[in-house]
């Protein structure tokens, strides 16, 4: 017992090292995913695969540093489809909206990255990883307003 209590505290670094090690490899997976279009999959951990022709661009209530709590319950409720980032008002944020389908498991999510438009660049205040079925009607309202707005072709 003695021995025990003697090595505790290299067991404990050990241990400590070892989950700083897993959590690093998970991180540069991510990261190394991210870079080539995919994400993980929310649901099965395998990589996503972006299925989104072109990310969707919503307008959100909130200004600067406002806050609000669940993301998957206020997002779906308070986005607004536009088309381009000249329709944001100065210091209203926006998101991007990306969807991923996993081919392991075949459910789909949307990555929604917050942003607030600063000087013409993007400040990302964060971004969500969601499941895709409350973001569903958003994405048809988006692509009936991006037709409503196409000239007609004939």
């Amino acid at each position: 017992m003695d021995d025990l209590i003697y090595y505790l505290p290299q067991i404990i670094l050990g241990i400590v090292a070892a989950a700083v090690f897993i959590w690093v490899i998970f991180f540069i997976r991510e990261l190394i995913r991210n870079s080539h279009g995919k994400s993980t999959c929310i649901h099965c951990k395998k990589a996503a695969e972006k299925v989104s022709p072109e990310p969707y661009l919503f307008l959100l209530p909130v200004s600067f540093g406002d806050k609000y709590e669940d993301a998957e319950q206020y997002l779906p409720s308070h986005m607004r489809p536009i088309m381009s980032t000249r329709q944001i008002p100065t210091g209203r944020r926006a998101c991007r909206l990306e969807v991923y389908g996993c081919s392991h498991c075949g459910k789909r999510q949307v990555t929604v990255t917050d942003f607030l438009l600063v000087r013409g660049e993007e400040d990302i205040k964060r971004t969500y990883e969601l499941p895709y079925e409350p973001f569903g009607p958003l994405i048809e309202s988006w692509l009936a307003l991006r037709q409503r707005q196409e000239p007609s072709s004939n």
